[in-house]
């Protein structure tokens, strides 16, 4: 890491151990963002009039894609069955209930016999072997229980969380389009072998991007040295979420749906959440669309500053009158960029990120105040007060508007970069991570925040959340 850069988004050892060895800065949040000021309500008229615009419009499938980050393991999904007896007990009892749990029962009887003389530890313990310690991708993992259309009897299939995606990204794109899934190289083969047959049967054109290891980054031991391998060479990780930007910036669609892997659509929700996508999809394609038609429009002599003043107000905390002031340069630098719809549910408890006005601390946008997605690990206690004011969550469920071809990392807030504990090369260390992919990497895009029904986030943390999912 010491060569010259090859990546964007690649830090030199100096850089890395000064960020290690210093918090970053506090984030300046404003507000929350809430329905009075920074969170749209689209009545259900509103709703209907977007899904006719998307349903009456289809889109070319070389426009749009589906874009899903999916590196990561089951590890922590799998976690409380090591960690809780009656975890086990729970699950072990409710495989009836479970996608996984026919051929979890299959094994367990393979293995030991009668089913109802086996123990929840025995049978979590295959389970885990089937699970490879928890070391199998998410999106590998039995997700639903489909009924299976048009069979001569009535019967069932098991699908993963890569495949319930699939099966969703039909309905929405049903004349085809772009997949992009990013994934443990690890695993590629597998995946591919998973998903390319549906993928040429619903005319969709399967990418597996990869993390560049450019992105990855060092990390510190208990005694702020390097961590280092048998041979003195520099271990690294990966930089967290924030280090797939540049693999959407190799992405040619301009419209693009973006939802966790474990957000998969379950069968029984798929009228609700299809109605929602294709309204935010709609939606961000007009945005889109207004945004490219001001900008060309900019170049002529008798551009109409006014007009794009006003549309590029919506995207401000601040008076829009202020924006009537820029002038024109400063105009056509704020509206090329991405855009993104983000859909954002109503707070019950849930841990994670949330809508909020936040002050920029860095780059083109200093000192503006943009509404942001912040994670829970980026507020302090100075924020309190701020936090308890919080209506909203964030799933990740965003449609964006993209310009192909674009640069991304122009509108990262850099400030925003993460420090936490992990393990490496078998100790414990001190490791930063890039500014989250939906937080500070997206800190400069045209953002609107929508509140969606919470019927739209069914995610699995936990391995027990996919007992009786509907």
């Amino acid at each position: 890491m010491n060569a010259s850069k090859t990546h964007s988004l690649e830090l030199d050892l100096e850089e890395c151990h000064r960020r290690l060895m210093h918090s970053p800065p506090s984030l300046d949040v404003v507000a929350p963002c809430t329905t009075s000021k920074g969170v749209q309500v689209w009545s259900k008229e509103e709703v209907d009039g977007w899904v006719a615009e998307w349903q009456k419009r289809p889109i070319a499938p070389e426009e749009c894609g589906l874009w899903i980050p999916a590196s990561g393991a089951a590890t922590r999904m799998f976690a409380p069955l090591t960690q809780d007896a009656s975890m086990r007990n729970k699950l072990w009892t409710s495989a009836d209930s479970l996608a996984l749990g026919k051929a979890w029962e299959r094994e367990v009887h393979d293995r030991h016999g009668a089913l109802e003389q086996v123990g929840p530890d025995e049978a979590t313990e295959v389970l885990m072997d089937m699970m490879d310690e928890g070391q199998v991708p998410k999106g590998l993992v039995p997700f639903h229980v489909v009924p299976t259309q048009n069979a001569p009897h009535a019967s069932e299939t098991v699908e993963s969380a890569f495949e319930a995606h699939l099966r969703f990204w039909a309905l929405v794109a049903p004349q085809g389009s772009g997949v992009w899934f990013t994934i443990p190289p690890s695993h590629k083969a597998a995946i591919y072998g998973h998903l390319a047959k549906r993928c040429d049967e619903n005319r969709m054109t399967l990418h597996l991007p990869i993390q560049d290891p450019a992105t990855n980054m060092p990390a510190l031991d208990v005694n702020d040295e390097w961590i280092r391998d048998e041979h003195g060479e520099l271990l690294t990780r990966p930089g967290g979420h924030g280090a797939l930007l540049p693999l959407l910036e190799n992405v040619d669609a301009s419209l693009v749906l973006i939802r966790n892997i474990d957000n998969a659509p379950s069968p029984h929700r798929t009228g609700e959440r299809l109605r929602w996508t294709q309204a935010m999809l709609a939606v961000a394609r007009t945005l889109g669309e207004e945004r490219d038609a001001l900008l060309q429009n900019m170049d002529k002599e008798d551009a109409d500053k006014s007009r794009a003043a006003t549309w590029a107000s919506q995207f401000l905390f601040s008076d829009p009158a202020q924006v009537h002031t820029w002038s024109m340069e400063e105009l056509k630098d704020w509206l090329d960029r991405p855009v993104r719809v983000v859909g954002v549910v109503r707070n019950d408890g849930q841990p994670g990120g949330g809508p909020f006005w936040v002050r920029c601390g860095q780059g083109k946008d200093e000192g503006k105040i943009l509404p942001q997605i912040v994670e829970s690990i980026e507020l302090g206690t100075s924020h309190a007060d701020l936090v308890a004011e919080a209506t909203h969550f964030n799933p990740v469920d965003m449609a964006c508007a993209l310009r192909p071809g674009q640069a991304l990392t122009p509108f990262i807030d850099s400030t925003r970069y993460l420090r936490t504990e992990k393990q490496l090369g078998g100790q414990r260390a001190k490791v930063l991570e890039h500014p989250g992919l939906w937080n500070g990497s997206m800190s400069g895009w045209l953002t609107i925040f929508v509140e969606i029904p919470s019927a739209c986030f069914q995610p699995v943390k936990s391995v027990m959340d996919l007992i009786d999912r509907g």
